[in-house]
């Protein structure tokens, strides 16, 4: 099987973090050790450690691009400005992880949350 290269195409915001691209491996380290940071310091006040040690496994590069999405759905932004944003190739990743938020919004959610 033959791959073909591409150039990459330039980011928006450029931030100089070295000399070499980051390999998609080391982002999730990256946020994992913020998040441990964030707790030693007691920016979580409300996490126990056993909250923190579940996040921990479960933050992923791919988990935040995940809720970044879900975020940006729930503040309004359309499926073309997500796609733009985060570089999706398909409406079917993102709309996907949007169906619960769509759930939750619609007519049942919002009767549900009124029986509380």
């Amino acid at each position: 099987m033959k791959t073909v290269s591409r150039k990459a195409i330039p980011a928006r915001v450029e931030y100089d973090v070295g000399t070499a691209a980051l390999h998609v491996g080391s982002i999730g380290p990256i946020f994992r050790g913020m998040a441990q940071r964030a707790f030693d310091r007691g920016a979580m006040p409300d996490l126990t450690r056993d909250d923190l040690v579940r996040l921990l496994k479960g933050l992923s590069a791919h988990s935040t691009r995940i809720g970044l999405t879900q975020d940006l759905f729930s503040v309004g932004e359309d499926i073309g400005g997500i796609m733009d944003a985060l570089r999706w190739k398909s409406p079917r990743m993102p709309l996907a992880y949007n169906r619960n938020l769509a759930a939750e919004a619609g007519a049942a959610g919002r009767m549900l949350r009124d029986l509380d």
